[in-house]
């Protein structure tokens, strides 16, 4: 068929059949190679084109002929391992997903942005720090590490209370990575306010001296030693002073009855009012929970107002006995002096459970504070963990006043960085989800906890 066309082409065009090479063409036509066809002599023009256009025209036949005769698709996946096509290997389903973010980012950016900073001049000094919170959930969606550092020291400089400040201050040195520096301990002072752990457990609200130099070269010893001093005096020239006594078996407690009713409403109703201890001077004290040497702690406050120069232990029988009494003034003392004596993770692991148990705000927040600064490394420790956790750990703490978004927020961020998939995780976003009272924070908690449950596959 193919050469019956070539003679109509040629006979078209007046070429002579003796020009061509039949023999050739019809090998060329049966054969697996095709040749090309010369016309005779150097001859150009239509005749050029011609004998172009009929050799493209045998190609393509001929290997189209071939193509239907011999071609056969071969078995790919018996013959040719998939390596061999795809280098990097067939994709996988969750490279073909999309990612999802850990952080909640807004629909409208500008606009959330826009808001927080109007809020941020129209409400109180004392609301701005928790303004600085929810700007702070902002940048962290945004991955800005320095304008989340800086709206975070605004809020720690903005902190109204102890635990606003503990928390800021240790997510500070954290955002810093200064935990995996050698040689650094976790109670090492920057040498300003804002991070000193002795600064932020001050109660005053003072944002102007955030940024000043902080006191932590000053050494207390002579100021112990003078209550140490002014403790044996005042208790050596009281023994004649009193006018009634606690008794506990065989000892003694000689007080001034007017300096301890001036400890709180109950003393002051038992000692004044219509009971049988205001007619008597000596009264038993025994069955009260608090041994004569914790009583004569409490006689020397009365008179003196310092606890300082007494043993622990009996610091802590006298703030059991303060919060039974109710002798607020008693209790502060007490706190205060403890939460002073919180200087590494074995002081922290002793007292934060009398801490919790005898609502002592400062020195939970001292005990906290140890945790908070030596993250992430206790994030796997399950004697740490256990104290925030839990439903009911976070109720313990609520009670102290050191349960709240700021805390959980902190907490979560570091066990979603350490292993998004941990039990520890989930119940730290849990505890944040607990925590959430306004519309940003509730989908804050939710989307972060939702995207770990995702990980999970629950």
């Amino acid at each position: 068929m193919e050469l019956l066309r070539l003679h109509k082409l040629l006979s078209m065009h007046g070429v002579k059949i003796s020009t061509l090479n039949t023999a050739k063409l019809r090998d060329g036509c049966k054969s697996a190679q095709v040749y090309a066809l010369n016309p005779a002599g150097n001859g150009g023009g239509d005749g050029d084109k011609l004998f172009h256009h009929l050799q493209n025209h045998l190609r393509v036949n001929s290997i189209r002929s071939k193509l239907g005769r011999n071609y056969r698709v071969p078995n790919l996946t018996s013959s040719v391992a998939p390596e061999i096509l795809l280098p990097y290997g067939l994709p996988v389903t969750d490279l073909l997903e999309p990612k999802i973010e850990p952080c909640l980012k807004s629909v409208d950016f500008v606009e959330t942005l826009a808001d927080v900073c109007r809020r941020l001049e129209d409400c109180r000094q004392f609301e701005k720090s928790g303004v600085y919170l929810e700007q702070c959930g902002i940048f962290r969606r945004l991955s800005e590490p320095k304008l989340f550092r800086r709206v975070l020291r605004s809020a720690r400089e903005r902190a109204v209370d102890v635990h606003s400040k503990v928390v800021p201050a240790s997510w500070l040195r954290f955002e810093r990575r200064d935990d995996e520096l050698i040689g650094t301990s976790s109670m090492d002072c920057c040498g300003r306010n804002i991070e000193c752990p002795k600064a932020t457990l001050a109660s005053r609200y003072d944002p102007e001296s955030t940024y000043d130099p902080c006191m932590c070269s000053r050494t207390q010893r002579g100021e112990l030693d003078d209550d140490v001093l002014m403790g044996k005096e005042e208790c050596s020239t009281s023994l004649g002073d009193g006018d009634t006594s606690f008794c506990f078996g065989d000892k003694e407690v000689r007080c001034i009855r007017s300096k301890i009713a001036l400890l709180s409403r109950p003393f002051s109703a038992m000692l004044y009012g219509g009971f049988r201890e205001s007619k008597r001077e000596k009264i038993n004290f025994a069955q009260n929970g608090i041994p004569a040497e914790g009583m004569g702690a409490v006689e020397i406050f009365s008179r003196t107002r310092k606890i300082a120069s007494f043993d622990p232990q009996i610091v802590l029988e006298v703030l059991s006995f303060a919060n039974k009494f109710c002798c607020e003034e008693l209790k502060f003392a007490c706190d205060i002096h403890l939460a002073s004596l919180v200087n590494d993770m074995e002081d922290a692991m002793l007292l934060i459970d009398y801490g919790l148990v005898e609502t002592a705000y400062l020195l939970v927040a001292a005990c906290l504070q140890m945790f908070l600064r030596k993250l992430p490394s206790l994030m796997h420790n399950p004697s740490v963990m256990k104290y925030f956790c839990s439903s009911d750990a976070r109720q313990r703490l609520a009670l102290v006043g050191h349960a709240s978004l700021l805390l959980y927020y902190f907490l979560s961020q570091i066990a979603m960085d350490e292993d998004m998939k941990s039990n520890t995780t989930v119940m730290l976003l849990e505890r944040l989800t607990e925590c959430a009272s306004e519309s940003w924070q509730k989908q804050l908690a939710c989307h972060q906890l939702g995207v770990v449950m995702l990980e999970r596959k629950e």
